[in-house]
């Protein structure tokens, strides 16, 4: 017994495009990666073409460097790229029309800001110097929305700014927006929907835990609830349609510290709520999100200078979607998360039938390719289990679909890490 095509098709659209929803009660669980290969900080980072590239930031003891690494989470490996031609740090990291910037922050030991805008060629593995940015700054916080990056907040002689400007890769040019209603540096920022959500960072008056939300096409900002942790030197990273903010530090009359604090922010309930703590805290760092997953690699393990070569990755409480339209989940039909998830290299599949019925369930890879079919055949009604031992496919997402009588059904991810 076969699928129809147009449910095969249906199936590779899901896997593509699905939106998600988290489940209540799950704080997420962390895993380690390959290291990075240079220990540093304040160096954040950004997704491109299959690779999370990391450019330049601090070594021990605030050495500047001007090494860029890109790690490739479907392989778990490390390579080293052309070095940037200056070395910079607290810099502001972006991708658009799939190319690579990294866009002013400092080009020394002694924090001297710079205006400096390059732009990574992949093809060439070289970097091609681009339009300065108008203000020199460091420790503000770059993201790409619709083509086009946005560079706000940051740092100029010690004085915390609430610029924002727009830089327009094409054109090679920048443009003035409104600015952010709160000045501050050492903030964490990423795109949801059409909003760049700006969380966290610090001024004159300490850490904040402010969140604001600027849209592009309106230029104009809004205030929304405040973070539970006042932070600065935080990283974020939005997955399916929520912000996720990692880390950060501290300097109490007590003593310098640095924050485990994971906190999620829905912006359909304006809340927010703290999952998982980071199992090594850090600051200084960045985060970006992969798949159904997000890397937070290197930063500072304690406040001020310090370094680590931590490559985690956090998965955030498990998520669950009904097929709609032509692939609505009948009454009775019930497909479950797999156990255990994340795996190596064995997990079992459940799924509930009300009645005796002919089912396939076909495993795919996230680009849709199919693994394999791991059942054919009648089964009674009733509660069913299937066991899946994954002994040659590689780490990465994974998707299960199950079909009943012709019929998709239902969709899940699961995670397999080795």
């Amino acid at each position: 017994m076969k699928p129809h095509a147009q449910l095969i098709r249906a199936t590779m659209l899901f896997v593509l495009t699905s939106s998600l929803r988290t489940q209540s009660g799950d704080l997420g669980d962390w895993f380690t990666r390959a290291p990075l290969p240079t220990p540093r900080q304040e160096m954040p980072h950004a997704f491109m073409n299959g690779k999370i590239y990391v450019p330049g930031g601090f070594l021990q003891g605030g050495v500047v460097t001007n090494v860029v690494e890109a790690f490739e989470p479907a392989t778990n490996t490390w390579a080293s790229i052309s070095l940037m031609p200056v070395g910079m740090h607290h810099s502001h990291v972006a991708v658009a029309n799939g190319r690579l910037y990294v866009l002013g922050g400092y080009e020394t030991s002694n924090f001297s800001s710079s205006s400096r805008v390059l732009e990574y060629d992949q093809n060439n593995n070289q970097w091609i110097p681009k339009a300065d940015m108008p203000r020199s700054r460091g420790a503000g916080v770059a993201v790409s929305y619709n083509s086009k990056i946005y560079v706000i907040g940051g740092v100029f002689f010690q004085v915390a700014l609430a610029t924002n400007e727009m830089y327009d890769p094409v054109e090679n040019n920048w443009t003035l927006r409104a600015s952010m209603p709160t000045a501050r540096e050492h903030l964490a920022a990423a795109v949801i929907d059409s909003l760049i959500y700006v969380v966290g960072g610090r001024n004159s008056a300490g850490n904040l835990n402010t969140l604001e939300a600027y849209s592009p096409a309106t230029n104009s900002w809004r205030t929304l609830q405040a973070m539970s942790t006042a932070r600065g030197g935080l990283a974020a990273a939005a997955l399916h349609g929520r912000l996720y903010v990692f880390g950060g530090e501290f300097f109490d009359p007590e003593g310098p510290g640095v924050f485990e604090e994971v906190e999620e922010y829905d912006p359909v309930t304006n809340n927010w709520r703290e999952l998982a703590p980071m199992p090594v805290p850090r600051h200084g760092m960045g985060a970006v999100a992969v798949g159904d997953s997000i890397f937070v690699i290197g930063g500072g393990p304690v406040a001020g200078f310090g370094v680590s070569n931590v490559n985690s990755l956090f998965l955030p409480p498990a998520t669950t979607t009904a097929v709609e339209s032509d692939s609505r989940q009948p009454d009775g039909f019930s497909l479950f998360q797999n156990y255990p998830n994340p795996f190596n290299p064995t997990t079992t599949i459940r799924f509930n039938l009300p009645y005796d019925s002919d089912v396939v369930i076909k495993i795919f890879d996230i680009t849709g390719r199919a693994v394999t079919t791991l059942v054919s055949h009648r089964f009674p009604a009733g509660e069913q289990v299937v066991p899946w031992a994954a002994r040659h496919e590689p780490s990465g997402v994974y998707v299960y679909a199950l079909w009943a009588g012709n019929r998709l059904i239902e969709i899940r991810k699961m995670l397999l890490l080795r």
